[in-house]
């Protein structure tokens, strides 16, 4: 694989995960998941571009895959919270705002990071082929909030956000797996 390729993507991936000012509703959902959508798109197609500008040495192909993991888990880990956001903000979705802009620094902090351990467990389960064992991490958030599901509402959002955040892990490793199965 050429690892002029994931250039773009890559640089993208660091830019967008050290920029955090999308994370806190300054964008509305839909317009940000279009962003979202087009920057990748526009990554990806300047990565092709590149990958048929640049031949690298054949020796150097080793770092394109270490770069793909690399840029995979950067944009997944870092970049999920703004993505699984967005989908939180979609107008369909608009419920239990007050509550959670009045969560504690603390519970959001931990709830952020409970979100970058699952995404970044399931990218890892997914390139290791055991797709099964996504339920896994369903099973022990549920475990870990049963109390709280009781609330109907807070389910649903709960449900939105795990499968928002699983799904986000799982195209991450898929599009690895593609990238590797065709290198």
């Amino acid at each position: 694989m050429n690892p002029f390729t994931l250039v773009p993507l890559f640089v993208y991936s660091l830019a967008a995960t050290l920029w955090p000012a999308q994370i806190d509703g300054h964008r509305r959902g839909r317009e940000l998941l279009l962003l979202e959508i087009v920057f990748v798109a526009a990554a990806i197609g300047a990565g092709m571009l590149l990958d048929n500008l640049v031949v690298p040495r054949a020796a150097g192909l080793w770092w394109g895959r270490a770069g793909l993991f690399a840029t995979a888990y950067l944009y997944v880990c870092g970049r999920g919270i703004v993505v699984v956001r967005a989908v939180l903000e979609l107008p369909a979705l608009q419920m239990r705002r007050d509550e959670d802009r009045n969560a504690g620094a603390v519970d959001i902090a931990r709830g952020r990071t409970i979100g970058v351990l699952e995404r970044a467990l399931a990218v890892t389960l997914v390139l290791l082929g055991q797709y099964g064992a996504l339920g896994l991490i369903v099973a022990a958030k549920s475990l870990a909030r049963f109390k709280a599901l009781e609330d109907r509402e807070f389910a649903e959002y709960f449900l939105i956000a795990t499968l928002a955040s699983l799904l986000l892990g799982l195209l991450g490793g898929v599009a690895v797996r593609l990238v590797l199965s065709k290198s």
